[in-house]
């Protein structure tokens, strides 16, 4: 009688861990964890099933990476950028402080290049080589990451600087909530398969399809019209098997209650990703 309770309670779960096991790995941006102190944050995305912190200020990298380090997480990338000008271009010192604390850990530099006076692509592409030249030493990969407002702002765009480096360590990310706001009329499957061979990083979060603001664009996984199950299966045919970061900028609920209602948002859109029909 007990091995026959042990065998039915092994089937039932069975697919549920086979579904899990196989999915992308998920981690919400620090920007989704506003708890007193990185310890209590990091332990709390363990215990909701998240897979390390994404995304970490320069200036935040040492304390969270610590608290990772403590729970066997992993610090999946850094956040940063500079500004580019008609003549040159200018970022923080901290910048590579923090590529340097990362040596070794296989972790991201994502990079946004932003507006500064009269920018163009020639400086553009110079600083994104300063900054790749700085993650090479320390084993690292940038990603230009595509940001409105930014001088980079669209996919493609960051796809032609990428190139343009001529670094083999630059990639490109593709953020869903950028790309609704800056690209609304673009296919995502067209998009996504030109960036296949540099697409190195992806982000999502709930949003409107339509949305136009970031109140619209910028929501908890389980919120929004946007269909998350059809950008996994299209990362699913491009055979995209890096981490998929969780977007929680302005978000202004509880930020305990947003990560667990996307994590559970994300078990489902996993499961509704395997229905090809």
């Amino acid at each position: 009688m007990f091995r026959s309770i042990v065998l039915l309670l092994s089937l039932m779960v069975s697919p549920v861990a086979k579904a899990d096991k196989s999915a992308p790995a998920l981690y919400p941006f620090q920007n989704g964890m506003r708890f007193p102190s990185a310890d209590e944050g990091v332990r709390l995305i363990k215990e909701l099933g998240y897979q390390g912190v994404g995304s970490v200020y320069p200036e935040d990298l040492a304390r969270v990476k610590a608290a990772c380090e403590k729970e066997g997480l992993k610090v999946f990338s850094i956040y940063t950028g500079g500004k580019v000008n008609a003549e040159g271009f200018d970022y923080a010192k901290n910048v590579s402080d923090a590529i340097a604390m990362l040596k070794g850990t296989n972790a991201l530099v994502e990079l946004n290049v932003q507006r500064g006076t009269n920018p163009n692509d020639t400086q553009a592409v110079a600083f994104v080589k300063e900054i790749a030249d700085q993650a090479k030493a320390a084993g690292l990969k940038v990603v230009l990451y595509p940001h409105a407002n930014f001088h980079i702002e669209r996919i493609d765009h960051a796809l032609r600087i990428a190139k343009a480096t001529g670094c083999d360590n630059v990639g490109v990310a593709f953020n869903l909530c950028h790309f609704l706001k800056c690209q609304p009329g673009d296919d995502l499957e067209a998009t996504l398969t030109a960036a296949k061979p540099m697409l190195w990083s992806v982000s999502i979060c709930g949003a409107d399809a339509d949305g136009k603001d970031w109140n619209t664009l910028i929501r908890p996984l389980d919120e929004g019209t946007f269909d998350q199950a059809n950008l996994l299966r299209h990362l699913n045919k491009l055979s995209y098997n890096g981490p998929i970061g969780l977007q929680c900028f302005n978000i202004k609920i509880d930020p305990k209650q947003n990560l667990t209602r996307s994590m559970e948002a994300w078990k489902k859109i996993v499961a509704a990703s395997a229905d090809q029909k």
